[in-house]
């Protein structure tokens, strides 16, 4: 079985730069040259560290790789939430493209390093920190339910809302991904988020 933990985290500030080092340039490098062409040495050389320094840290690539999915899914989880409170109060319209724009955009920002560890890599998937993550934003999901129970048009509600989550979550995904112009991107998120506020209200929102 392959050990996907760090040996070690940094206690001290130098170590912490050095560790940091080597993750930031694993990421680098995964969106440069993709998953098969990464190895330890490359990951070193780009961290400016030397390979021991590497290995006191890391037993192998696969480690740093989840360590940077571990961040990564950590801005997911926190830009999610922020895009929850800031949306609390607005009408339901406003309230779903917001949440819509906000995870297409953070997704969008760092869809080459997303879109190597999502799609090439394929520990990353079945990571406890990404099947936490998706966890955490069916129970999201749920909680803007709650808020927003007054509004919905579900039949099973508690059912019904994880699909939409599910869906919406692949869709993003999608649309993040895509190699179009950043209109274009606006354009569809604006519809991802229409097809979404369609299914959970039952009809299209009212817009000028």
């Amino acid at each position: 079985m392959i050990d996907l933990k760090p040996k070690k985290l940094p206690k001290q500030a130098r170590s912490r730069v050095s560790f940091d080092a080597i993750v930031g340039a694993a990421a680098r490098l995964l969106r440069e040259r993709g998953y098969e062409a990464l190895t330890t040495n490359h990951i070193a050389e780009q961290a400016g560290v030397g390979i021991a320094t590497l290995y006191e840290f890391f037993p192998n690539k696969e480690a740093i790789v989840a360590e940077l999915t571990a961040r990564l899914m950590a801005k997911v989880e926190a830009n999610m939430e922020e895009a929850f409170a800031e949306a609390r109060g607005l009408d339901p319209w406003a309230g779903v493209s917001h949440m819509t724009a906000r995870a297409v955009a953070a997704m969008a920002a760092e869809r080459d390093v997303f879109r190597v560890l999502l799609r090439q890599v394929p520990f990353v998937p079945q990571l406890p920190v990404v099947v936490e993550t998706r966890a955490a934003l069916a129970a999201l999901s749920q909680r803007v339910r709650i808020e927003a129970a007054g509004a919905l048009d579900l039949p099973m509600p508690e059912d019904d809302v994880w699909l939409i989550s599910e869906m919406l979550y692949n869709a993003i995904l999608e649309v993040a991904f895509l190699e179009v112009s950043e209109r274009k991107r606006a354009e569809l998120t604006k519809e991802l988020a229409r097809l979404t506020y369609r299914m959970a209200v039952g009809r299209d929102p009212e817009t000028n």
